[in-house]
């Protein structure tokens, strides 16, 4: 079996392409678009959503035609765009063990430039000249936006049901993940069978990835993780091992929980929300201001109730639906990529 870095490798050549596809297109008059794109190539992400496009395009068949680069690049894009908004709407410092580009320039410059890699995603995308990957992509821009939107909306309910958070992960992070994959098959005129299955791979391997990322939030190292440990916590954000943890605990700890989630929540955004949003934009909490006595009382209680075990459990029901979905495909090195992508993200500790 193959590691994910073995992956890497072996598509270094396609990746490389990407990159410099990237730099290529964000070129702006202003210095300081190629400045923050060379910032985010160069701050060490895994590049798996152009791996899984890459990956899917060739176990479709894809051989020489340069379409498939162009759309890794353009959901690279579309991903850096989302992390560059993201950081500024959590007011995060530390991404991927770097400073944040909202740290480094101003929030200003980070949405604006945003909103430009997002455009330049799709000049890319037009140039593959296929109707349907551009309307697919262009749906699941709007959806991210829409699963952003619903998060910040649920942050701190405590009572959010199981259906709603995978409605929530489902837009801001699987949704991508399904459109990489399944652009793979469109790209290659692949019947509609085959199109339904890279589909449905992609968004199990994406809810996948989310829940081992809410996870990681309680259970990582600040210093493996590349960003701050119980930032979710901090930010009064309600995830999976929570949402599980809260059905699982008595009266009193249910009300504890609340308690301290609201507290962490209104410390973030001060004010009355969602109503009073426009004037209260998050901050970051001092290291006094945070609660590290809250955050041990909840990282006990999820040890309690083994909040992380259940979460862990569901993110493999998930690993199970997605091996499946790639039985239609015959053995191949392409096939098998994409099951090390998934092993990967299933046990990664970063």
């Amino acid at each position: 079996m193959q590691n994910f870095q073995e992956i890497v490798d072996t598509l270094e050549a396609d990746l490389k392409i990407v990159d410099a596809t990237i730099l290529e297109f964000a070129q702006g008059k202003s210095p300081l678009i190629q400045e923050i794109s060379e910032h985010l190539i160069a701050s060490g992400g895994k590049r798996v959503r152009p791996i899984l496009l890459i990956l899917a395009a060739q176990i479709c068949g894809t051989k020489s035609s340069n379409n498939h680069h162009d759309l890794a690049a353009a959901v690279e894009l579309i991903h850096s765009a989302t992390l560059l908004h993201d950081d500024v709407v959590d007011a995060s410092q530390i991404r991927r063990g770097k400073k944040t580009a909202n740290a480094i320039w101003d929030n200003k410059i980070s949405i604006l430039v945003g909103d430009y890699l997002f455009s330049i995603a799709f000049q890319l995308m037009v140039r593959c000249k296929n109707l349907r990957v551009l309307d697919l992509l262009a749906k699941a821009s709007s959806v991210m936006a829409d699963g952003e939107v619903m998060q910040l909306q649920n942050s701190n309910d405590v009572a959010l049901s199981q259906e709603k958070y995978f409605e929530i992960i489902f837009g801001k992070t699987a949704v991508l993940f399904s459109a990489a994959c399944e652009s793979g098959a469109l790209i290659n005129n692949r019947p509609e069978s085959e199109v339904a299955m890279l589909r449905e791979f992609g968004k199990n391997l994406g809810i996948i990835f989310q829940i081992v990322d809410d996870t990681l939030d309680y259970s990582s190292q600040t210093s493996v993780l590349g960003k701050e440990i119980g930032g979710d916590f901090f930010e009064g954000k309600v995830t999976l091992p929570i949402i599980l943890l809260y059905a699982k605990a008595d009266e009193t700890e249910q009300k504890l929980i609340a308690e301290i989630f609201a507290k962490n929540f209104s410390g973030n955004f001060p004010g009355n929300f969602p109503g009073n949003l426009p004037g209260n934009l998050p901050r970051n909490l001092t290291s006094d201001e945070k609660n590290q006595n809250d955050f041990a009382i909840i990282l006990a209680l999820l040890k309690k109730y083994d909040g992380l075990g259940m979460a862990k459990d569901m993110a493999l029901s998930h690993h199970k639906l997605a091996v499946e979905n790639l039985k239609t495909f015959p053995d191949s090195p392409s096939k098998q990529g994409l099951l090390t992508v998934l092993d990967h993200s299933f046990s990664r500790i970063s």
